[in-house]
């Protein structure tokens, strides 16, 4: 089974074709949803329209999620059609386990993160016990996570172990470009935000951290950084936004590192003291 084999269906510069082509694949894949919807705003002309996979097991778990949208024109391949398919995959794989799990797919993301923003909105938070969001995970041989702090969380340590990034080229990072992830900080669950890049892209994600929260603004050199990254060709309408740009093996990288850390046991505590 291929990983990319619903890519270039879900590559539609149409917003509305992909929203009919990621409703057909999750129906086909034997994932059903429901929609969670609100009408046309002044941000949204369009409205907004948020696929949520039915939950197989009701027992408390993470909620894995990526935007489904794409700056107009563009195809979205890599942003954010590959990280689609790949928790499509998950989910499937997930749903056969019975293991809980939730997922959701978002509207809006491109334009202030208005879907994931209605879903925080309403979301039954006992039911979560962390959010796993992707965006980007189809160009690059390098795993970036940031989760601003939280990947020191009890429930978050798996995906953070040091074997397991070593396995999987991991970095733990300060800085990503905001995604989704931005709309459930402060919301006490923890968050970890996923991307692969190219190795090289590593350095410069270091330099923009140094640039802070930019609550005051971003320094025209903090732009120019982020135009020099070869991921950000891929990003965004960019040239490489194109389904022929995404590489099957990345995102089978991002995906079994998913998979393998979802079921791996919290690290041990440490114990201090004299014996």
């Amino acid at each position: 089974m291929m990983i990319n084999r619903h890519l270039e269906r879900l590559s539609q510069k149409d917003p509305d074709s992909r929203q009919t082509a990621l409703s057909e694949i999750l129906l086909e894949e034997g994932l059903n949803f429901t929609l969670q919807e609100e009408d046309a705003s002044m941000g949204n002309p369009r409205g907004i329209r948020n696929y949520l996979v039915s939950p197989w097991n009701s027992g408390p778990s993470f909620l894995f999620c990526a935007h489904y949208d794409a700056v107009p024109g563009s195809s979205g391949a890599n942003d954010n059609a590959a990280a689609l398919c790949i928790l499509i995959d998950l989910a499937k794989k997930l749903k056969e386990e019975d293991f809980p799990a939730r997922f959701a797919f978002f509207d809006g993301e491109e334009t202030g993160n208005a879907g994931s923003r209605l879903y925080a909105t309403s979301m039954d938070r006992s039911c979560l016990t962390g959010i796993i969001n992707l965006d980007v995970c189809g160009y690059g041989d390098t795993l970036a996570i940031c989760g601003k702090g939280h990947e020191k969380k009890t429930v978050m340590q798996p995906f953070c172990r040091k074997e397991l990034l070593e396995k999987y080229h991991g970095q733990v990072l300060k800085y990503l470009p905001p995604s989704d992830d931005v709309s459930f900080r402060g919301l006490h669950i923890p968050v970890l935000s996923l991307s692969m890049v190219p190795r090289w892209d590593i350095q410069y994600l270091k330099t923009l951290a140094t640039y802070g929260e930019g609550i005051l603004g971003r320094p025209p050199e903090f732009h120019m950084i982020m135009e020099q990254m070869e991921v950000s060709s891929t990003m965004h309408g960019g040239c490489r936004d194109t389904p022929e740009w995404v590489d099957p093996e990345t995102m089978k990288q991002m995906y079994l590192y998913l998979l393998e850390a979802v079921h791996l046991p919290p690290s041990p505590k440490k114990r201090f003291g004299f014996f």
